[in-house]
This record gives structure tokens, C-alpha cells and sequence, in this order.
């Protein structure tokens, strides 16, 4: 089993209290969130700051002295990061849903307030050497997002940039977005699409017929706007257009991926006229610039029937990066995943490709170390 060096690129922290994150907004927005001072406003931007309150996390991950699932740091490392060989962790907030409310200008000013809460509270107020920080973008407004990895691009502690929800409701590979690829190519940041923030119904759908009724549907569907975006990076040419950039597909699942190639490839020869910067195979574009994660990782009956559905998509086990996203209720532990997974695939599951997504410098020992595991 494995045992060797792990980083971890989704996992899920957030504030105690909403009341925490107004010192972080400009003053013209603080008051509008305010629900102490703004009554009238008590339902909506608190909402939109608000995430979530436990109902899709783990029950023991709720702090004994109160607060959400994921805002007690000392947990967190009870929990996951000190029981396991967690080298690096990249923090990903829950899930970063207020990028997409529906007033752009309130959308941005929010996410300029996340990035500055988390740079304050858990990175430099914690200062473990694990932690890693996402840079939250805002969609509505593209600008505004170039603007947001530019300022924070120059910290070595915040590695990607973010983006969840689909503030414009088109595709993530629309023009339209291309200033944010810009600033983040030119940052040499990866962008990260964490799936599920459209689920909240705020500016687009996360399901092509409308949204699920039941979470039965949710988790059935959850990977359809994941793979329209995906999609849509490809055909419209956003990595001939930006050739360094990285993308990391973040619970999005895995089994999909053959599909895709397959059907990508396959209407390439009759239909790139309509893509012109495109000058390969969509599967090359896909392997050489995206990687997704493990989390969550389809069951399936018997291991075999996954690894051959896996194996179907050519180079999979360089394509794959662990993640935990703790503490939702479908966790997975490294020990779940390497199970799953055979053998000889966990070095670059579990180290190996977020090193390269992230373009981290290797430590020759604990590659060896992860080497070393691989052969056990």
C-alpha cells in the first residue's frame, strides 16, 4: 500500500463567521453586507457570502467550538494533514461560489475580500508550510479577475488561479474569458475549474435540462458543466492561444474521459474549420495541458472494471492528481484511493503530476521515497 509523499489539491476551508469577512470588503460594500447594520439586505449578500453549512460535510468535521466544517485549522490537521503524508495542501475555499452572484462589481469586491481573509488567516496567520493558497477570480467582470492574479501572482504561496462559477453563463473557453488566461500565462499560474459552483442556480445551470431536484441527481449530473467547459478550453483554442498555460479539472470525476477524447477526436477532421486555431488532436491538447483529479472517484463493483475504463483513456495515470476534498462527506483518504488505483500508478498520482501541474521544484529524496513505495 502506498505510503509515500502526498500533495493534495482540493481541500475545503472557509471563515467561521460571515461577520469575519467584512473587515475584508472595500467600505462601500460593507455595508451593503452587513446584516447587523442592513436588515433589509439579510438574505441575500449574506447569502451569497455564505457557502455552506455543513449539509454535504463530514459530521466530525464540525469544530467542538463552533463553526462550519472547514474554518478550525487545528482539525484540519488533526484529521488529515498530520495523520497522513501530506506534503503540500492547496486550500480551495467552499466551494469560492460568491465569484459568480449575480452583481459583477459585488462578485469581485468579494473575491478580492476572500483572497485577502485567506492570505491573512490561514496562510500567514498559520504559517504551515503545507498550506497553499488559490487565487479566488471573479468571472463577471474578466478584468477584474486579470486584476486579481496580477496582485496576488507575486506571492509564491498562492499557486493557481480559481474559477467556479460560470458568472457570464458561457463556457469557460468562450473569448470572453480569454483576459484571465492571459494574466494567468503570463503569471505562470495554472487556472484551476473547481466543479459544482453553478450548482447554486445563481447565474447559469449546472445541468444541461435544468437544475436537479434531488441530490440523488446532483451527484448523478455533477460532472456535465465540468465537461462543457473542458470542451470549450479545447475547441476554442485557449492553449494554442496561451501554449504554457496548465488547466486542473477539479472534481469533476474520471470515468468520462475515454467518452470524451473519443468523441472530441472523432468530429475533429469534419468540424476544426469552425475551431481555426486548433492544429492538433484535441486529446493531445488534453494531455499535454490538463490535468483532472481523483476525487471523486467513480465506484464501480469490481477494481478491475474501473482500471480497464481508465486504462481506455491513453496515459491516464499521467493525467491523474490526488485529492482529498476534505471535509465533504465523500472524502477519500490515500489509502481508499491506492486501492483503487494500481500499484504503479501512485507516485504520480499522489506526487509526481501535481508537481509538474504546479511547476514545483522536486525533492530528489522524497521522489525516491515515492519511487521506492511504488515497488513495494
Amino acid at each position: 500500500m502506498y505510503s509515500g509523499p502526498i500533495i493534495d489539491v482540493d481541500v475545503h476551508h472557509r471563515w467561521k463567521s460571515d461577520v469575519d469577512m467584512l473587515a475584508y470588503l472595500e467600505p462601500e460594500w460593507r455595508e451593503l453586507a452587513d446584516r447587523e447594520r442592513n436588515e433589509v439586505w439579510l438574505e441575500a449578500p449574506i447569502a451569497l457570502f455564505h457557502h455552506s453549512t455543513g449539509w454535504n460535510k463530514r459530521s466530525d468535521t464540525v469544530p467542538e467550538a463552533g463553526g462550519p466544517p472547514g474554518s478550525d485549522y487545528e482539525l484540519l490537521c488533526e484529521q488529515w494533514l498530520d495523520p497522513y503524508p501530506v506534503e503540500r495542501a492547496i486550500l480551495t475555499f467552499d466551494v469560492g461560489t460568491n465569484a459568480g452572484i449575480p452583481n459583477p462589481m459585488f462578485a469581485s469586491a468579494l473575491c478580492r475580500a476572500a483572497n485577502d481573509w485567506n492570505i491573512d488567516t490561514w496562510l500567514d496567520g498559520h504559517n504551515d508550510p503545507r498550506l497553499y493558497g488559490s487565487i479566488l477570480v471573479p468571472t463577471q467582470l474578466p478584468e477584474d479577475g486579470a486584476a486579481e492574479i496580477y496582485r496576488h501572482a507575486g506571492n509564491p504561496r498562492m499557486v493557481q488561479a480559481l474559477v467556479v462559477s460560470n458568472g457570464l453563463g458561457k463556457p469557460f473557453g468562450h473569448p470572453i474569458y480569454h483576459p484571465i488566461y492571459a494574466a494567468a500565462a503570463e503569471c505562470d499560474l495554472p487556472i484551476a475549474i473547481h466543479n459544482g459552483g453553478d450548482q447554486w442556480g445563481l447565474t447559469t445551470h449546472m445541468t444541461a435540462g435544468g437544475m436537479p431536484a434531488t441530490r440523488f441527481e446532483f451527484h448523478t449530473l455533477a460532472p456535465q458543466s465540468g465537461l462543457t467547459h473542458l470542451a470549450s478550453f479545447i475547441t476554442n483554442g485557449v492553449f494554442e492561444k496561451f501554449p504554457n498555460l496548465r488547466l486542473s479539472m477539479i472534481e469533476i470525476g474520471v470515468s468520462w474521459l475515454p467518452w470524451l477524447l473519443w468523441q472530441l477526436d472523432r468530429y475533429y477532421p469534419e468540424l476544426k474549420k469552425e475551431s481555426p486555431l486548433l492544429k492538433k488532436l484535441p486529446s493531445e491538447y488534453f494531455r499535454e495541458h490538463i490535468t483532472v483529479t481523483t476525487q471523486p472517484l467513480e465506484m464501480t463493483d469490481r477494481r478491475e472494471d474501473l482500471i480497464e475504463g481508465l486504462e481506455a483513456a491513453d496515459g491516464i495515470e499521467d493525467i491523474l492528481v490526488f485529492s482529498s476534498d476534505y471535509p465533504h462527506w465523500d472524502f477519500d483518504d490515500p489509502t481508499f484511493v491506492a486501492r483503487r488505483l494500481p500499484a504503479s500508478w501512485a507516485p504520480k498520482v499522489f506526487y509526481e503530476n501535481g508537481l509538474r501541474m504546479l511547476r514545483w521544484p522536486a525533492n530528489a529524496k522524497t521522489l525516491e521515497l515515492a519511487s521506492a513505495q511504488a515497488e513495494e
